[in-house]
């Protein structure tokens, strides 16, 4: 989780970044979709704050190490293998009364916070609102719209900034004949480092995708969709990846309706998605997304797998055709 986080540390945006949250309260909220830039900057951020170098941090005394290895005492992380309950909570108060032993102060991380129930946020709120002054809450999110006001109230809170591609292309190590290929996972990740990290490492998801552009752009009539059903059942395995692929490039659709075109993820086919746009209305988009996320669920719950595919191929054409 922390390979990315040296290279991080040396771009001036997320510098400046991480000064400002050294000013911050004693409890903050680290906002961002980008479960490998959240992970870096908290480490980033309690490097800087314990680092046993004049120069923080410095990745290379016992306290950064520490850090990066996530084996500091003083550094207690909730909410990574499971999401934080009740007993979570208890054990964070508990511990809020015990002083550091290595480190200036003591640091609670909670991962996927806004994951955590309604109880264990609550119990939170005391000792997040009358700290120990050696105490530092980080609570880290992807939507703070499940964060509990109460909560939001009591913390200072950060929205990360994203990566460009410039600061991408410096941060992430790929050979040169791999080119085309990072360039790609580049444009479709729109600034999000784990996106950018699992495309770039998997060997299906550019098939699946190709797939998934070729429904939107050559499925005209029902006679494609044997070809296509066929193909989809041969990546069975990844259907979760198929409906994630094809439900983003619906919703670019729609953000080109909406005059977002700025959001739509690979910047390289939005030519392609703006003549799409013109062939649909809005509500066909939207009951198309609705069409894929019933498919998914009807997937889950174990129902016949080709005839699901079937029939969601079948209704885009019905909506595409009803609704232009």
């Amino acid at each position: 989780m922390s390979k990315y986080l040296f290279k991080i540390s040396q771009l001036e945006k997320y510098k400046n970044f991480v000064d400002r949250l050294l000013g911050g309260k004693h409890a903050i909220i680290l906002q961002s979709d980008d479960e490998l830039l959240l992970d870096a900057i908290y480490k980033f951020l309690i490097m800087k704050c314990e680092c046993l170098d004049e120069n923080k941090p410095c990745f290379i005394c016992s306290n950064c190490q520490k850090i990066l290895d996530e084996t500091a005492v003083d550094v207690e992380l909730f909410g990574k293998e499971k999401n934080i309950l009740v007993e979570d909570s208890q054990k964070i108060v508990e511990d809020s009364f015990v002083l550091p032993l290595e480190f200036k102060s003591k640091y609670f991380v909670l991962n996927n916070f806004e994951n955590a129930t309604v109880q264990a946020q609550n119990k939170l709120l005391k000792v997040i609102e009358e700290p120990r002054e050696f105490d530092k809450f980080i609570l880290l999110v992807s939507n703070l719209n499940q964060v509990l006001p109460t909560i939001k109230s009591r913390c200072e809170i950060f929205s990360i900034p994203k990566f460009d591609n410039v600061e991408l292309q410096k941060i992430f190590d790929y050979k040169l004949n791999e080119g085309d290929k990072f360039n790609f996972a580049c444009q479709y990740s729109n600034g999000n480092l784990t996106t950018l990290n699992n495309i770039f490492y998997d060997e299906k998801f550019v098939e699946i995708y190709n797939l998934c552009r070729k429904i939107l752009t050559e499925m005209r009539n029902s006679s494609f969709v044997l070809e296509f059903s066929s193909n989809i059942i041969k990546n069975k395995d990844r259907i979760d990846t198929f409906f994630e692929i094809l439900t983003s490039l619906y919703m670019d659709i729609l953000y080109i309706k909406e005059g977002k075109t700025n959001l739509v993820k690979n910047q390289k086919i939005l030519n392609e998605l703006l003549v799409l746009s013109n062939e649909m209305n809005e509500l066909a988009v939207l009951n198309i997304i609705k069409e894929i996320q019933l498919a998914s669920q009807k997937i889950t719950s174990n129902a016949n797998f080709a005839g699901v595919i079937d029939n969601l191929l079948l209704k885009i054409l019905e909506i595409k055709h009803l609704c232009k």
